[in-house]
């Protein structure tokens, strides 16, 4: 990710811009379907179908990158409780991603994973395989 500036900060929505030609390509057909063009229904179920499928997938994307940020900040919370003040001034060097991997590690193991995935540079599949004392997130969606 580059670093963001004013000139560069404002959110781009690109799936959105494209659900919306898909959107533009039902209208185009169902305008020609009523003037019983043959190929307005075909065109107007395939922008519909297309413009449905992108409608789901921002809703997937979306919803996982803000249960991610939540995920964050309730990690970072717990590492001011958990962690010395050394441990602390490293955290900012594990990606969003380990992070999100070290939530269900319990209390007891946490720091030492921290220090781990740190000093190895762990992978957030091989976080969760060293989980010992699995602490679940049953409210993941």
């Amino acid at each position: 990710m580059s670093t963001q500036t004013y000139a560069n900060h404002a959110h781009q929505p690109m799936a959105t811009l494209v659900g919306t030609a898909f959107w533009a390509v039902t209208l185009v057909g169902v305008v020609a379907s009523a003037r019983d063009i043959s190929w307005g229904p075909t065109l107007a179920w395939a922008g519909l179908l297309l413009c449905l499928f992108t409608l789901l997938l921002i809703g997937r994307t979306y919803t996982t990158a803000l249960q991610d940020r939540i995920i964050l900040l309730e990690e970072r919370f717990r590492a001011t409780s958990l962690l010395t003040p050394g441990q602390i001034a490293r955290w900012h060097e594990l990606t969003p991603k380990q992070v999100v991997a070290l939530r269900f590690a319990s209390d007891a193991e946490w720091p030492a994973l921290v220090d781990r995935a740190l000093a190895e540079r762990l992978t957030p599949k091989a976080i969760k395989q060293a989980v010992r004392d699995w602490r679940p997130d049953l409210r993941r969606t």
